[in-house]
């Protein structure tokens, strides 16, 4: 009976967490395929580690540090490889039916993650700061930056429909 405790926590941790980091991988890999391959990376590298938490909070912050992580390791990895798509080849750039969603996927890594962050999971600036490894004023100012952007990128879209 004891040995089912561990896997009832891994499950209930995996179903809490799956859809956050679903989003956060979607935000780096921009497909469905190699997204689910990056959530289930994140979540086996959860297993392997035996990690206890201190709060959810906590428990959050770690997968959301790995997730990124993970895809980042995946776009290093990627980018060493010699190209098999073809001079004029379309590749979807995103997949996801969310029209803004979609918008932030196509910001720079830097900004897209302090826009996740911060509109979809509700952190502050000092919360994403120390998630990040940057200073709460940096964050800040890649907010401003995104929302600039996006603002752009979304009014674009609205002339040209």
């Amino acid at each position: 009976m004891s040995a089912d405790l561990p896997s009832q926590n891994f499950r209930t941790l995996y179903e809490r967490h799956f859809d956050m980091v679903y989003k956060v991988c979607f935000m780096y890999l921009k497909n469905k395929a190699d997204t689910e391959d990056a959530v289930h990376t994140t979540f086996l590298k959860l297993l392997e580690a035996e990690k206890t938490f201190q709060s959810a909070e906590h428990e959050k912050a770690w997968l959301i540090r790995v997730s990124s992580n993970v895809c980042k390791n995946m776009i290093n990895h990627w980018s060493r490889k010699p190209s098999l798509i073809e001079d004029g080849e379309k590749v979807p750039v995103c997949d996801y039916h969310d029209e803004t969603l979609m918008a932030v996927c196509n910001l720079p890594d830097n900004l897209k993650t302090v826009i996740y962050l911060y509109y979809y999971e509700g952190y502050d600036s000092v919360q994403i700061g120390k998630m990040l490894h940057i200073t709460s004023s940096a964050v800040r100012n890649r907010l401003k930056r995104a929302k600039s952007q996006l603002k752009g990128i979304l009014t674009d879209k609205e002339g040209n429909k």
